[in-house]
């Protein structure tokens, strides 16, 4: 990614007592409908409200998709303030992955399996990771530790459920496996951060759907296809080594699946993690 350096004008447009700062590239912006507030979203999951009515003069803001900014949010989630922000050094799409290129996925022999992998994952997290990094990093440590191919799952959270809840997120994302059990072989989710043990998928999502409706399994262009729908959520899987929403929507897109982890990937997430690189 180039090296870019954006005006900084920072717009403080609220004296509120409660102010959080977050940090992010934006991935979209959609623009409310009648009586609807408007949603920006940011490539780490994050969702602002943008007030329709609000402070804010659009022409003023720069909401494009790849641009780094910094936002202040108030104690309902609403955007206060704004600024832009250099370029991080994101890793390359491009960049050569020079690891050996990876079977299907294991299927573990029982749940016991599952259970004692889930209980070794590492749990040395900060506080303000993203779940895009803990994945990344719990999937290649399994791997390096046991040969494990494991999968994730990316669960979408449609923009009906993000209004009507006042959500904070666009998706989430986790490591899952596959087991042998006696009706065959099942799908259990390793959610290190937000669960004490492995969960099969519906259990999973009712921490985070409030509803407790069924995410359906689809594509991400089906996803965003129909975010503005009655659903509350969606479920896409990936292999392992897909680690943000854009590298699934570039499958999908172009047909080619990463079959190995990308170094640079897999440091940026151990920084984000721990502020160490890969061992």
């Amino acid at each position: 990614m180039k090296k870019m350096l954006f005006p900084l004008a920072l717009l403080m447009l609220s004296s509120s007592v409660f102010a959080e700062r977050y940090y992010g590239t934006v991935h979209s912006f959609d623009q409310g409908k009648k009586g609807e507030d408007h949603l920006l979203f940011l490539n780490s999951g994050r969702v602002i409200i943008v007030k329709k009515n609000g402070r804010f003069s659009f022409s003023r803001l720069d909401f494009r998709p790849g641009v780094n900014i910094a936002v202040d949010v108030d104690e309902n989630n609403e955007l206060e303030a704004i600024s832009s922000m250099p370029d991080e050094s994101m890793p390359s799409e491009e960049e050569p992955m020079p690891t050996e290129v990876m079977p299907d996925a294991t299927v573990l022999p029982d749940f016991s399996t599952a259970s004692k992998i889930f209980s070794g994952m590492n749990r040395s997290w900060k506080s303000n990771t993203e779940c895009t990094d803990r994945a990344h990093v719990w999937t290649y440590e399994e791997w390096k530790k046991y040969g494990l191919i494991s999968r994730k799952v990316f669960m979408f959270f449609t923009n009906t459920y993000i209004r009507r809840y006042n959500y904070h997120w666009w998706f989430h994302v986790s490591p899952y496996v596959l087991v042998q059990s006696g009706e065959g072989v099942v799908e259990r989710v390793l959610d290190r951060r937000y669960t004490s043990g492995i969960r099969t998928m519906k259990s999973w999502s009712d921490i985070f759907i409030a509803s407790k409706k069924s995410c359906p399994v689809t594509t991400y262009a089906y996803y965003r296809a129909n975010k503005n729908s009655p659903e509350h959520c969606f479920h896409v899987k990936s292999n392992m080594y897909n680690r943000l929403p854009l590298h699934v929507r570039n499958q999908e897109n172009t047909g080619r699946v990463q079959t190995r982890f990308n170094t640079s990937e897999v440091n940026f997430s151990y920084r984000a993690f721990t502020r160490r690189g890969a061992k």
